[in-house]
């Protein structure tokens, strides 16, 4: 049952006298559970409501609605508030190698299918009963997102510690049968789930489709905080080209018989590797963007593609250069040094400075991971006018570092300006150009 907490004006709920405060209890006679349930069963032309007042007693409301219309209701609890947690014990885990003391919300593991299907999270399916799975089914959940990591039953169990994890490839084979579809993924640890287990997941993976849409093959992230946990380590450079070159043949061959490449590595391989970044095409529609696959490549683009159609670059500054430091993981620092050189704007005095995370540790080196503390411990002897850092570095609002610094404290810090450009090669080039113009829309307040 949910309680409503909003009825959207002249939407068929408000015509009906639904008022905020009273319960959906059912429509169609199924109970309405989440927000999954109230988008899928509302979505039916004819609708027969049980609707619970404050006082306690039940109202049937049957009514008659345009398929393209929404019913109009609103509920208090959020599902994106409060999803189910995980109930794993994964060798790998990245919250299990936070530091203590962060915020609260750093260490929720979620592991909610809802929250696959509604914002693309990775799920394991461990927690997911036979009953919930059936809704799933019933509710054509699709495209989910999955986290594999191995096919093989006994080494999957021994990654995410869970007896629940050997049905696996059952539930996703039963999920071809009914149609559903869905993108995988396999995180990479040297020695545990790669070479022949790889290839056997590989291999596993590709007989499912076309209900498995892709699979992204990504690298085990390690900090230094693993006291008492699974001994992993990273991997070398060597070994990240053994991957690379695995994962082109499997593109080959599923390019060939598939008509995709299916099997997609991502970018922190191909910097592990100092490899190049792949053309457009083989990323293909970028569907595991979000797991780090294509990044490089849409950055790379969109700059380029921005530098290509600024007209007034080649012209001569009228002002005297403004040196701009740009902070950055070690992961990327290599390619951007190649595109400073090739399509930065030519009004400023860039310098790159690769940070060392220090609060997670030297392994860490991606872009997104870095903290306000060691922006402060590392550009306070570098003098410039400015410093630009990537969103990535921040929460969803812009407003904090994972080490609950905010953009100010750090500018502060600094005692210079900081701007906060968008992850994203086109917006980033005109924020560059635009960084001292006085009418930027792209400027942050110091």
């Amino acid at each position: 049952m949910r309680r409503i907490s909003k009825v959207l004006k002249g939407s068929p709920a408000e015509r009906h006298k639904i008022e905020s405060g009273q319960v959906l209890v059912s429509i169609n006679g199924e109970p309405v559970l989440d927000e999954i349930d109230y988008q899928a069963l509302s979505a039916n032309r004819h609708l027969k409501l049980v609707v619970a007042s404050v006082d306690g007693t039940n109202r049937v409301i049957e009514l008659v609605k345009p398929l393209e219309k929404a019913l109009g209701l609103q509920f208090e609890d959020s599902l994106i508030a409060n999803p189910k947690t995980c109930g794993n014990d994964c060798v790998f885990c990245f919250i299990a190698q936070m530091p203590k003391g962060l915020r609260p919300s750093l260490y929720v593991r979620d592991d909610d299918w809802r929250m696959s299907l509604l914002m693309g999270n990775y799920i394991t399916l461990t927690n997911v009963g036979d009953h919930e799975f059936e809704r799933i089914i019933r509710r054509k959940a699709s495209p989910l997102y999955i986290s594999v990591h191995a096919t093989d039953d006994k080494l999957r169990e021994q990654m995410v510690r869970n007896k629940k994890s050997r049905n696996l490839m059952s539930r996703l084979r039963r999920l071809k049968e009914e149609g559903l579809k869905y993108h995988c993924q396999l995180v990479v640890c040297p020695g545990l789930n790669d070479g022949d287990q790889l290839k056997n997941s590989l291999d596993d993976l590709i007989a499912l489709f076309p209900a498995a849409l892709s699979v992204a093959v990504v690298p085990v992230g390690l900090t230094k905080h693993r006291d008492g946990l699974t001994a992993l380590r990273p991997f070398t450079k060597e070994e990240a080209e053994d991957i690379l070159d695995l994962c082109r043949q499997y593109q080959e061959k599923c390019l060939n018989e598939l008509g995709t490449r299916f099997v997609f590595p991502a970018d922190e391989f191909l910097s592990l590797a100092k490899a190049p970044i792949p053309p457009d095409e083989v990323f293909e529609d970028y569907a595991q963007i979000e797991n780090g696959v294509g990044m490089l490549r849409q950055f790379e683009d969109g700059l380029k593609d921005a530098w290509e159609n600024d007209k007034t670059d080649d012209q001569k500054p009228e002002t005297p250069l403004k040196t701009v430091l740009f902070p950055c993981g070690k992961a990327v620092y290599d390619y951007l040094k190649v595109w400073k050189d090739l399509y930065f704007p030519k009004n400023i005095h860039p310098v790159l400075v690769p940070v060392t995370n220090e609060f997670f540790g030297d392994t860490v080196t991606v872009t997104g991971l870095i903290t306000g503390q060691d922006l402060v411990s590392q550009l306070s002897n570098i003098q410039a006018d400015a410093v630009m850092i990537c969103e990535t570095m921040l929460n969803s609002d812009n407003t904090m570092f994972l080490d609950d610094l905010t953009p100010e404290d750090v500018a502060e810090k600094l005692n210079m300006p900081l701007y906060i450009f968008k992850n994203d090669g086109y917006t980033f080039y005109h924020q560059m150009k635009n960084l001292f113009a006085q009418t930027s829309e792209s400027k942050e307040s110091p």
